[in-house]
């Protein structure tokens, strides 16, 4: 079901909360989500009746329970870094990149991190040295896009993500381990993975998709590692989804936060190994 939004939206006095709509609100431009409306004034919402979408204006919401409308601005520093390439408009962002070998600048960079420079995970792309794409594969192992690191440092965008469908909309490494790692980043979660022997996945932003909720339900992990970074985005992001797992996922799963200064990646492999005795 797809709520049509009323033009006025934006202009009427609001009065859902703003902390329930960020804390539900969509992760890309033009999606719409529908939850509980928690303290309706209608009644107890148990139908989803609270619609929420992100606009190129900030977040709109609306509730069919009591007719609530509301709108909340979200400046995310985090968020501009995640967006896929679905959300942008510019001719070089909709033109999926192609690839090439690595650069120098490309193989010190993963090097940094102890990853490989030789494996098909990794690549360049053509034409600009300053960029390495890590490619995406689904649960299946089946390819399914890349993402975009600019290794510049005045780069407007860090991070811009392509999928070819709809398979899946995060990085998988899953080997067969029913205990699952979630990471922020995608070396991160490749570098669990290798080094640690765990099923691994890497968010590509902060949040959660009823999608990727899906697939770890449908896979059957049995216990599950959170390891966000330690910003403040990161630490609100970890809680966030541990909580939806927790809600989701049936209870004899054994759920798990990292708190950690470092990231996944920046571990040595002594260190990430150690961090699941």
């Amino acid at each position: 079901m797809s709520f049509i939004w009323p033009s006025f939206c934006l202009t009427i006095y609001m009065t859902i909360d703003r902390k329930l709509i960020l804390a539900n609100a969509p992760s890309n431009m033009g999606e719409q989500v529908h939850v509980n409306h928690t303290g309706c004034e209608a009644g107890e919402d148990k139908k989803r009746r609270l619609y929420i979408k992100r606009t190129d204006k900030g977040l709109v919401a609306y509730c069919h329970h009591c007719n609530e409308k509301g709108f909340a601005s979200d400046n995310s520093a985090r968020l501009s870094t995640w967006l896929t390439s679905s959300t942008k408009t510019t001719k070089e962002q909709k033109r999926k990149p192609t690839l090439a070998p690595l650069s120098l600048g490309g193989k010190v960079w993963l090097t940094n991190y102890n990853c490989p420079t030789r494996v098909p995970n990794f690549m360049g792309v053509e034409g600009d040295p300053s960029r390495v794409a890590l490619m995406l594969y689904d649960l299946q192992n089946n390819p399914v896009g890349m993402q975009i690191r600019s290794l510049r440092p005045d780069a407007d965008l860090k991070y811009v993500t392509y999928f070819d469908n709809s398979n899946s909309d995060v990085a998988w490494f899953y080997n067969g381990s029913k205990t699952l790692v979630i990471t922020e980043d995608y070396l991160s979660a490749y570098r669990v993975q290798r080094d640690v022997g765990f099923s691994s996945m890497a968010l590509l932003r902060t949040s959660i998709t009823d999608k990727t909720l899906a697939q770890i339900y449908d896979t059957g992990f049995n216990e599950i590692y959170i390891w966000l970074d330690s910003d403040d985005a990161g630490a609100v992001g970890a809680a966030k989804v541990s909580k939806t797992l927790q809600h989701f996922l049936p209870a004899d799963v054994k759920l798990l936060t990292i708190h950690s200064n470092e990231e996944p990646k920046e571990c040595t492999s002594e260190q990430l190994v150690s961090k699941f005795l």
